[in-house]
């Protein structure tokens, strides 16, 4: 995490001597000779690029550097030159025709070697920045990914920029001209590799036409690999060693940093003597005291050590913390000169603590409605569960009722089991009847024994208001202990409802086998009408025998039979064994009234928009996504006009993102850390241009509670009109820190998704807007998670498709297959309102959007599925058109029927779909063709009369008929009036 370190700088020349190279050197290219062969290396030396670097060849930051060409590689092994678990790359980089800004890719170091690869590089898409990247073990449990990054205006175009990568243990980190612009923490060791390549400042290293520059000239000099993370000054002393005209204001100093564990009440600080000259060495070597003083904001002394310097590493106990500046101030003596140095952390004010670890509910949120129970059924908003034992015996659920239905009578609840959900070993478990101990509202809980063979059973279970069931089992084995050869949980799902699968995104699934090999936290069968989810926050306690699956669905008469193999190889069982299980129906709420009255789009500027999201690239706050106003009078403002001309904003934040410069993660980092969540870097503080990066937590962790204070304190002020958040999948985290990650019976270690602790994140925030009249959406791609995107009124799916879109204008009917629309877009599916994100701009850019074929094929495709638009990355004049006629209409009071359900038109052509909206005896009719052929279709009402509304010019319309021809992957909007309706 970030310290901050505060030197004794002054704007004199240094001097550092010459030669002062930081210990641990495995390799050094300088690029002065006649080869790009290492001038030094403790492994191979000779570098792939085989030809006279005398044609490659360009004035470097000392001597010559070198100028590679399209098509070179200048590569060398890893082994003995470059240390994956831990080291430091230096080097000096002079862009000749670019500079940061240019959107394209730029390569200054790539490592790649078994299941690894390290790139430090200029990322152009998107939030461009620089960043030093580390992936392992893709596709695995173990899959990581690790960045540190930083603006791209740290390389111009005709200047020497000194970069440096660190990596270890505990952080990655990224320097430019001395000075740290980048850091991402790491929560284990990484892999030591003997066998890859490094490579160095290839050119167009992907051959990415869209991307890649195969003209870049970049000279690179001065290249230095390091067998450690070096310290923060020795960054200094490198980049002072070969900087141009010298290194000013780098004098000898005690290096001093502070850091907090706020959890075991204490401070944590290092000194080291650092940029010593020659005198300052002989000083030193006869090993003269310390002097180090830690104080808190009141001044007391926490820590006075006056003695040997040792390692250099000191703790200081803190009996209670207080707001405020803790300060370490070091000093040491010899031949009459002093060193001294001075750090400082700074403790902010924490109104959102003590945090909150309760992850259940404590009141029933509207829509949904109290629990009922009577005897072993309970109850809720959609449905009934059976429930005899620790899992359910039946679970019904409904399908939604359409916002603009003629009824709001619900339609009877249908059931979703085949069967009752149970626990199989030898021959299934038996359970004793469950006694309640627990009835309220908003959850009851039962508990209850039961046998497994030879293993005791004790099981607790509990349901919530909005539907959600757990179940908490321990198994316990008989003294001495037992072996079985398999443990399996059974979820038998009706066939008819188990048309679709999702894990959480949808995937292929014939209806009669799928097999996954690997543990997954959440996977769904269902259909466009209900379905059931079911979770488990870990693998702890499952044995997975070799080539031997981790879940299985099978067809078997009139189920298909879900099956957790959690134990599949011979195991002898000594220890209790504890499992989750989470069950969840979808729909997991109503649909909101107003679906189709929410007008969503990029920014106030669309016509006809009565919805955006506010505070990403224009920001609130003085950091991305904190929520908290940096000009509270000008946001009243922005708001208040806003909402004069019927417009709305949400607030921009992440749930698992927040800015690595911020005083609380500057404080709490390390507690909040999700080792392997998403991180963005390139940004700026406002109003000090200071680089940060937003850098990912764990809803596990204490900043939950921070960003909770964060919208409670956004909707006190009336800031917007609800919150957006942001990165808000499921992400597994092992940060034993917050409590993440796990060591079970069998001594087995593992990453955990902590989903009810976001389930907690989220309803507290919903429980928060709603309270306040205002809406909550989210957004993470399209990985939806019923336990806590229940808690949602808006879901935002399509960001995902950005770069699949690039150069295929019927992107959205050709390459988003049926099944995706209708269990990720179709809000039905699930009870939330969710937006199609269009992504046809974002890119490619703006000139693909002045010809609109795109766009309509985009707008067309989402209305035949009832999917409301977040208009954004689509033509702002197709959607302004759609919108209007949309408007006239009357969505907002109209009732969706998609074009597998509606019979009141007839199509002449199969291949045309028809979707409609109803309103009061008139239809909106969305004709979309998803062919590759223009298409000549008549459509068919008795009574009917039918008019052009969109995209129909050739209509031609008679009593009860219509004919029109809908070009290939487009379509058009027709209104349809009875024969009593009037215009």
């Amino acid at each position: 995490m970030w310290i901050r370190l505060l030197l004794p700088l002054v704007l004199l020349l240094g001097c550092v001597p010459a030669g002062a190279v930081p210990e641990g050197l495995t390799f050094h290219v300088s690029f002065d000779g006649d080869a790009a062969n290492a001038d030094f290396a403790l492994g191979e030396r000779r570098s792939s690029l085989e030809t006279d670097l005398g044609f490659h060849s360009a004035p470097g930051v000392k001597g010559q550097g070198m100028l590679l060409q399209q098509g070179e590689r200048c590569s060398y092994p890893i082994r003995g030159n470059l240390d994956t678990s831990q080291g430091t790359f230096s080097c000096w980089v002079k862009p000749l025709n670019w500079d940061g800004h240019v959107a394209k890719f730029r390569h200054f170091l790539v490592v790649t070697g078994p299941a690894y690869t390290m790139l430090l590089y200029l990322y152009p898409i998107g939030d461009e920045a620089v960043i030093l990247y580390i992936r392992m073990n893709p596709g695995t449990p173990q899959d990581a990914t690790l960045r540190a990054g930083a603006p791209v205006d740290i390389l111009k175009q005709g200047e020497w920029t000194h970069l440096a990568a660190t990596w270890d243990s505990k952080a990655v980190r990224l320097y430019a001209n001395g000075q740290r612009v980048g850091e991402g923490l790491v929560a284990s060791p990484l892999p030591k590799l003997d066998e890859g390549t490094f490579t160095l400042c290839p050119i167009d290293f992907w051959n990415n036409k869209q991307w890649g520059d195969p003209e870049e000239q970049t000279v690179c000099d001065e290249v230095r690999v390091f067998n450690r993370a070096l310290a923060e000054d020795e960054i200094l002393d490198l980049y002072a060693l070969d900087a141009p005209g010298g290194a000013k204001g780098i004098d000898p100093t005690l290096a001093v940093t502070i850091k907090p564990d706020y959890t075991g009440k204490r401070l944590l600080v290092t000194a080291r003597p650092a940029h010593l000259d020659a005198a300052w060495k002989e000083r030193l070597a006869g090993k003269p005291a310390l002097q180090l003083t830690v104080r808190d904001p009141k001044g007391k002394a926490l820590l006075a050590h006056r003695g040997p310097l040792g390692d250099g590493q000191f703790a200081a106990r803190v009996p209670e913390w207080v707001d405020g500046e803790y300060v370490a101030e070091g000093a040491i003596t010899a031949a009459g000169e002093r060193l001294t140095g001075r750090a400082s952390i700074t403790k902010p004010p924490t109104p959102w603590m003590p945090p909150v670890k309760e992850w259940r509910a404590n009141r029933v949120l509207e829509p949904w409605t109290p629990l009922a129970r009577t005897g072993s059924a309970i109850r809720y908003w959609n449905g009934e569960l059976s429930l005899k034992g620790a899992f359910p015996e039946q679970l019904t659920a409904r399908e939604c009722v359409q916002p603009g239905a003629k009824t709001t009578a619900p339609p009877p609840a249908q059931p979703l089991l085949a069967g009752p959900v149970r626990l199989v070993a030898a021959g299934p478990a038996t359970w004793s009847p469950p006694r309640v101990i627990e009835e309220k509202p908003y959850r009851v809980t039962v508990a209850g024994t039961g046998r497994l063979g030879t293993l005791s059973a004790s099981y607790e279970t509990l349901m919530e208001f909005d539907g959600l069931i757990r179940a908490d089992l321990t198994l316990t084995p008989p003294a001495g202990g037992v072996e079985v050869d398999e443990l399996t949980l059974e979820i038998p799902i009706r066939a008819e409802v188990a048309t679709y699968y999702r894990n959480p995104t949808c995937r292929e699934w014939d209806g009669k086998s799928l097999v996954e090999e690997a543990f997954l936290p959440y996977a769904w069968l269902g259909n466009e009408e209900r379905g059931l989810s079911w979770f488990m926050e870990s693998a702890a306690n499952w044995r997975i025998g070799k080539e031997r699956p981790a879940m299985t669905l099978r067809r078997e008469g009139n189920a298909v039979v879900v099956r957790l193999h959690l134990i599949s190889e011979h195991t002898r069982i000594e220890k209790p064994l504890t499992y989750t299980l989470g069950i969840q129906a979808t729909p997991v709420r109503p649909l909101p009234a107003c679906l189709y009255d929410w007008w969503f789009a990029s920014g106030p500027q669309f016509k006809g928009s009565n919805l955006f999201v506010f505070g990403w690239s224009k920001q609130i706050s003085y950091l991305n996504g904190r929520l908290i106003a940096y000009d509270p009078a000008k946001q009243r403002e922005l708001v208040d006009r806003w909402r004069a001309s019927g417009k709305e904003s949400l607030s921009y934040s992440c749930a698992q993102c927040t800015a690595n410069i911020s005083p609380e993660y500057l404080f709490f980092g390390e507690e909040w850390n999700q080792p392997y969540g998403g991180s963005f870097s390139g940004y700026k503080r406002v109003p000090d241009d200071a680089p940060y990066s937003i850098v990912p937590v764990c809803p596990q962790s204490s900043f939950a509670d921070f960003l909770v204070w964060c919208v409670r304190e956004n909707i006190r002020n009336d800031w917007g009109g609800g919150i957006y958040t942001d990165i808000d999948g499921a992400i597994a985290c092992d940060n034993a820190l917050h409590g993440c990650g796990f060591t079970d019976s069998f001594g087995q270690k593992g990453r955990t998704w902590p989903l009810y602790a976001h389930r907690a994140l989220s309803r507290r925030i919903y429980e928060l807007c709603h309270d306040a009249g205002k809406f909550y959406f989210s957004h993470a791609h399209s990985h939806w998670y019923a336990p806590f995107n229940a808690f949602n009124d808006g879901w935002c799916p399509g960001e995902q498709y950005s770069s699949q879109v690039v150069g295929r204008p019927d992107f959205y009917m050709t390459g988003i297959p049926d099944r995706v629309w209708r269990t990720e877009f179709y809000s039905p599916t699930t009870g939330v309102a969710t937006f199609l994100l269009p992504q046809l701009s974002r890119l490619a850019g703006e000139d693909v959007l002045k010809e609109t074929a795109s766009s309509e094929c985009c707008i067309v495709a989402g209305m035949c599925y009832g999917a409301p638009l977040w208009a954004g990355s689509i033509s702002q004049s197709v959607v302004e058109e759609v919108w209007a006629v949309q408007q006239a209409f009357g969505l907002a009071e109209s009732e969706f029927v998609p074009f597998w359900k509606q019979r009141e038109v007839t199509v002449s052509d199969p291949q045309v779909r028809v979707s409609q909206w109803r309103n009061q005896g008139k239809r909106l009719l969305v004709v979309a063709n998803f062919t590759d052929t223009d298409r000549a279709v008549e459509l068919k009402a008795p009574g009917a009369r039918f008019e052009g509304a969109w995209k129909a010019e050739g209509l031609e319309a008679s009593d009860g008929a219509a004919r029109l021809v809908v070009p290939a992957y487009r379509g058009a909007l027709v209104l349809m009036t009875g024969p009593d309706e009037r215009r």
